[in-house]
């Protein structure tokens, strides 16, 4: 089995790290314990999201989910968690069916081992020991079509490309939806100059997105040469670049930073100083300049869902999260060029681009295994 890994405490340092495990080693790795699958991993995606799980794997626990094969414990590699489909190639539960296929959290990798399963309302659970203290939304794959032979080409092909865009865009889409309700509730008087930083991830254009349904209006912060393409979407009521931080206006304002810049932070802190009302850092796609902060709020989605649910319950949120998030699917098709790697030697060889942040906002990478 071959796996991608990453040195937790040196980002430039990134191998693929292979076992002499077959496939039917695999099937067999905790045999015993009840309810045991193998999920043979089809395609994955890799966004500027996976960079905030590697920046913060240590602080809201991402390096638990899928522990680094043949590394000792005083090595400091990890596995960076990534979205993706995968099929059934074994199960010891009887609910889960050999060929079945799942969206869900996947290690860069060829092969997933779950210790032990459930199903609840069709979704497969993953109740391995080491994750069962993790985040719950984590842990569950949601049902896909079975890929059979008989499939018209067609269909196939749309399928497919689903698969894709709900790979790329589904977690991001769902933590824009949460943000769009922190936002929200913010009294108007509080937020009078709303600023999305970074705005050219897709987590701030899913944002983008639903404060344009809303009827809400947001100024894009990104780099200079990104300007007009965002301007062109037609989501945001203003962007700017950067270096154009001083024509923002005196007035109460939040900010959205999915960029965790330290550098951008404080200019905005300085220009604005009183009338920052308040500041919700999300991402951290300029990873390079981020430094700890003591009076920052990292907005954790997973937090945000428990709490809408138990006020308005399971069925409710979930209704509502899903709506948005399929309707802002469907915008990004409109402008989200997919563009398919093969291998797990593909990301290796992107790796410095999405470090970088040299991967075109209308650009979106998927990595196929099988």
């Amino acid at each position: 089995m071959k796996q991608f890994q990453i040195d937790k405490t040196n980002p430039n340092r990134f191998r693929i790290m292979q076992t002499v495990d077959s496939p039917d080693n695999a099937q067999t790795e905790g045999a015993g314990k009840a309810k045991n699958v193998v999920i043979k991993i089809e395609r994955f995606a890799f966004t500027a999201n996976n960079l905030t799980y590697y920046m913060v794997g240590d602080k809201l626990g991402y390096w638990q989910f899928f522990p680094p094969i043949n590394t000792s414990s005083n090595e400091n590699w990890g596995v960076i968690p990534v979205w993706g489909v995968g099929q059934v190639i074994s199960s010891n539960n009887d609910a889960v069916e050999v060929g079945s296929r799942f969206l869900g959290y996947f290690p860069p990798a060829e092969y997933l081992v779950m210790a032990n399963t459930t199903v609840t309302n069709n979704n497969l659970i993953d109740c391995s020991p080491h994750r069962l203290k993790l985040p719950q939304g984590y842990n569950v794959y949601r049902p896909l079509p079975s890929l059979t032979a008989h499939a018209n080409a067609e269909i196939s092909t749309k399928q497919h490309e689903q698969e894709n865009f709900q790979m790329l865009l589904w977690p991001l889409y769902a933590t824009s939806f949460c943000l769009s309700e922190v936002v929200d509730a913010i009294p108007g008087a509080q937020r009078e100059q709303l600023l999305v930083l970074s705005a050219s991830s897709k987590t701030s254009l899913g944002l983008a997105f639903a404060f344009k349904e809303a009827g809400i209006n947001a100024i894009g912060v990104t780099s200079e040469k990104r300007v007009a393409s965002l301007e062109a979407l037609g989501v945001y009521s203003a962007v700017i670049g950067y270096e154009q931080l001083d024509m923002l206006q005196l007035k109460s304002t939040v900010v959205v930073d999915m960029s965790g810049s330290a550098q951008v932070k404080a200019s905005i802190k300085h220009k604005l100083g009183e009338h920052l009302t308040r500041y919700i850092s999300v991402g951290l796609t300029h990873w390079q300049d981020v430094k700890p902060s003591s009076d920052e709020e990292f907005f954790f989605a997973p937090a945000h869902i428990q709490q809408r649910m138990s006020e308005i319950g399971v069925a409710e949120y979930q209704k509502l999260s899903s709506g948005f998030v399929s309707k802002a699917i469907v915008w990004s098709a409109g402008w989200l060029n997919v563009k398919e790697r093969e291998g797990l030697s593909a990301l290796q060889d992107d790796f410095s681009e999405h470090q970088q942040g040299l991967i075109p906002s209308n650009e979106g990478r998927i990595y196929t295994l099988a």
